[in-house]
């Protein structure tokens, strides 16, 4: 990535952040051949910094990561932009809380997304799902790809709040503080919509109440723990890329 006097080190961070993000998730289910893209956003930037098209999630070295610039109406043509950019740039801009946003098919949440229902439902059944105590947005428009920014605006308009989206028929939309939050949201959603089908298998579901869900969550989810979860995540994938899933993982 060529940087720039925007800030070389703003830059630099977030093509490390992005790298790192994608060979995460990519060992946790979320690698679908050359799809997927992951970005950052510093607080009031203009820019974001976001996964090029042309290679798979677990392949991504900083260099991989190109600027997405959000005040530009050409930006979702820019050499290298995945075609489902306009998915980024309508949730940053119409979510100011929101620092990384990530689009990808992880196999069981699209999945669940597949199912005969307007509300695709995730049962509070271990603390994993308490993440998403606010729910999933749904995106039902259609199941193609989201390349405008008309279609970009109904996602973003989906996701509402929420940590989630569920794009119908074809993948999911996760958002996060930071690439902290976006990262453990995609890792969990993938293994609480996992357990639940697992779950399902053996017997009826026997849920949490949504009063346990809200008790659990601040204890379960603090920024002290992300730092921790994040400085394992770097001391295990920011060397090289991975080859196999950890425990608790699928490939796709």
């Amino acid at each position: 990535m060529a940087l720039d006097n925007h800030s070389d080190v703003v830059q630099a961070e977030s093509a490390e952040q992005v790298a790192l993000a994608c060979r995460i998730i990519a060992a946790f289910g979320h690698e679908d051949l050359t799809l997927g893209h992951v970005s950052v956003r510093r607080p009031g930037d203009d820019r974001a910094y976001i996964k090029r098209k042309g290679i798979a999630l677990g392949e991504v070295t900083p260099d991989d990561v190109i600027v997405l610039q959000l005040d530009d109406p050409e930006c979702l043509s820019a050499p290298g932009m995945h075609l489902e950019a306009s998915i980024h740039a309508e949730i940053y801009r119409s979510r100011p809380d929101v620092g990384a946003v990530i689009h990808s098919h992880p196999l069981y949440a699209t999945a669940l997304g597949a199912t005969a229902t307007d509300a695709p439902h995730l049962e509070f059944l271990t603390h994993d799902s308490v993440l998403f105590v606010d729910g999933l947005g749904v995106y039902a428009d259609s199941a193609q790809l989201i390349t405008t920014s008309e279609q970009g605006k109904g996602v973003a308009e989906a996701l509402g709040s929420r940590r989630v989206a569920l794009l119908k028929n074809h993948g999911v939309v996760v958002v996060g503080e930071d690439i902290r939050w976006a990262v453990m949201a995609a890792v969990t959603l993938e293994r609480a919509v996992r357990l639940q089908s697992l779950a399902r298998s053996l017997g009826t579901l026997d849920p949490l109440s949504r009063e346990a869900a809200e008790v659990i969550f601040p204890a379960k989810y603090q920024d002290g723990l992300l730092d921790e979860y994040w400085a394992m995540w770097t001391r295990r994938y920011a060397a090289v890329a991975v080859d196999d899933s950890p425990d608790g993982g699928e490939g796709t």
